[in-house]
């Protein structure tokens, strides 16, 4: 069969995969509000208000969290939510947004698991028993219908490309970096866990072929390679997001130096649960109560039927089943997680299930058809009854009751109509979920003023004019200190305007003791705050262009040479 044929299959069975996985969300015009799903529609909306004003690098939402603005673009990456939220410009309603993202980041999950599988496996059937289950495990299934994680599920596309580049480089044809790139690329501007839990696996890869490697010289130089053209080309949001962090404190700092993995490991009872329950995953809760936390009995237990093959020709195999069983058991509550605070940045132990099923799709997909049996009864018996599992599975949710319709408009999320836009926050918590990016120290948002105020927090009289970042105050008394209703972030500059030329002077901006902006004022009585992007901003945004446009040119020199 031709790679053009090929294709037109996977993509085929990668569009009926994808509505049966949706089709709670085809068949019925509601959404459910999960975990994190308030967040990321927040995340659309603010895109989509940033574009309205003219600012099409958004780096902070201005309107979020009561107006005091939030900057999560700086942290996690909206790269991926920019044509969503053009189409919530155009009219399209937040929650078809929402359905589409889930509907694209399903169907390319689903293909390129698919792809990854059928460079591995000799048999035509198994990329479509590793599609199914790779979209199908429980784990993917709660991030999607429990969770709403929309970061880590639009992470799942990019996952087999890192695999597929891992092939490649220490097993395979090392000049095929590309795949790599691709993939840790994508993962770096959709997930930053997800990226983090890629460099893992790819760690313990280099660790099991690392004499291979240094026997290789040209492969290490293929990694190196891919390392600095992915950094390049992601630079534009890497570096300022490191700038940022070090610039203060956040709330994030404290959540990944201070909480316990301990109370997020899995007791033993939990990889056997499966039923869907919408509820949450501290190891301490009822089963009753406890979200599905496991990759399913499929992947569990059919990839141990790789080790009965008598030749074991494939490393590649091996390794994966080796990798995805280590990650499999690495959550479980027996281990002392107290002392791997080196990796409080996951959060969660149990989100190391995601890259052992990624891993364990490998010999899953093929240990099946190892034996002498009709291996196309093989394929079609487990993919129907994956499938028919997996609707069985997800349709609890259409039963669910909390939620939105494509008639509900962004306001009623906000203004307490529809929910407590606080829920037992500080903050606007359906805007900022767990306000990971909030200056530490932050106020409570709920009673602060949103006037202007004196170095002691009174308010004082003023006129204030807003649109996006930028934020005009007139009717100011000379020569003060003063506090603006804005939460700061580096990059923030106030200038005073001077009376008679009407020019702008830049002048002492910082971070007031309350976590908001804190200027010096001058002699005037008018003062423009503005968003200035850093030089680390402007210049990474011009490395990432002049890189991506480096490898068009040559992409184009090497097809016309052809």
């Amino acid at each position: 069969m031709n790679n053009r044929k090929r294709n037109l299959l996977f993509i085929a069975f990668s569009i009926l995969c994808t509505l049966v996985f949706v089709y709670p969300y085809l068949v019925k015009d509601f959404l459910p509000l999960e975990h994190d799903t308030l967040f990321h529609l927040s995340r659309i909306e603010g895109l989509a208000q940033s574009f309205k004003d003219g600012e099409f690098i958004a780096r902070i939402y201005p309107y979020k969290n009561m107006s005091f603005g939030y900057a999560s673009p700086l942290f996690y990456s909206d790269f991926f939510l920019i044509i969503p939220a053009l189409l919530y410009n155009f009219g399209m309603s937040i929650v078809t947004c929402y359905k589409l993202i889930l509907l694209i980041t399903t169907f390319l999950s689903c293909f390129f698991a698919m792809k990854l599988v059928s460079k591995i496996s000799l048999n035509e059937f198994a990329p479509y028993l590793g599609g199914v289950l790779y979209l199908f495990n429980n784990y993917r299934i709660t991030d999607v219908y429990v969770r709403g994680a929309l970061g880590e599920v639009m992470g799942f596309i990019f996952l087999p490309l890192v695999l597929l580049g891992i092939y490649y480089l220490l097993y395979d044809d090392e000049t095929k970096w590309h795949y790599l790139v691709l993939g840790f690329g994508g993962l770096a501007l959709t997930h930053n866990i997800t990226f983090v839990l890629a460099c893992i696996l790819f760690l313990f890869f280099i660790i099991l072929r690392f004499k291979f490697l240094l026997q290789n010289k040209n492969r290490i130089k293929s990694i190196l390679f891919a390392v600095l053209i992915t950094f390049l080309l992601t630079a534009f949001f890497t570096l300022p997001m490191l700038e940022q962090l070090k610039s203060q404190d956040f709330y994030l700092n404290y959540y990944t130096s201070s909480s316990s993995m301990t109370s997020y490991t899995l007791p033993l009872w939990k990889y056997f649960t499966n039923t869907t329950v919408f509820g949450y995953g501290s190891n301490d809760m009822s089963k009753e109560l406890s979200m599905v936390l496991n990759i399913g009995y499929f992947l569990m237990f059919v990839p141990l039927l790789y080790l009965l093959k008598k030749k074991k020709d494939q490393p590649f195999v091996l390794h994966c089943l080796i990798i995805g069983y280590i990650l499999l058991l690495l959550p479980i509550n027996l281990l002392p997680w107290n002392y791997f605070f080196m990796f409080s940045l996951i959060q969660f132990p149990w989100r190391l299930l995601m890259i052992s099923s990624l891993c364990l799709i490998i010999p899953a997909s093929i240990a099946p058809f190892q034996f002498n049996w009709n291996k196309k009864i093989i394929a079609l018996s487990c993919i129907g009854i994956l499938l028919l599992e997996g609707i069985w599975h997800i349709l609890p949710v259409m039963n669910r009751t909390s939620g939105i319709t494509s008639k509900t408009e962004y306001s009623q999320l906000i203004d307490g109509s529809m929910i407590d836009p606080f829920y037992s926050a500080t903050y606007v918590r359906v805007e900022l979920a767990g306000a990971d990016y909030l200056p530490s120290g932050s106020p409570d948002y709920r009673y602060i003023t949103t006037e202007v105020t004196d170095e002691n927090q009174v308010p004082v009289h003023s006129i204030q004019t807003r649109k996006g970042t930028t934020l005009t105050i007139d009717n100011l008394e000379p020569n003060r200190t003063y506090i603006l209703p804005v939460t700061y972030y580096k990059g923030y500059q106030v200038y005073s305007v001077n009376n008679e030329t009407n020019k702008l002077e830049k002048i002492k901006t910082y971070q007031a003791p309350n976590t908001l902006v804190g200027f010096d004022g001058n002699n005037s009585s008018s003062y423009v705050l503005k968003y200035v992007p850093t030089f680390i901003q402007t210049s990474s945004l011009f490395i990432s262009i002049f890189t991506l446009f480096i490898i068009i040119v040559i992409k184009l020199k090497k097809s016309l040479h052809k």
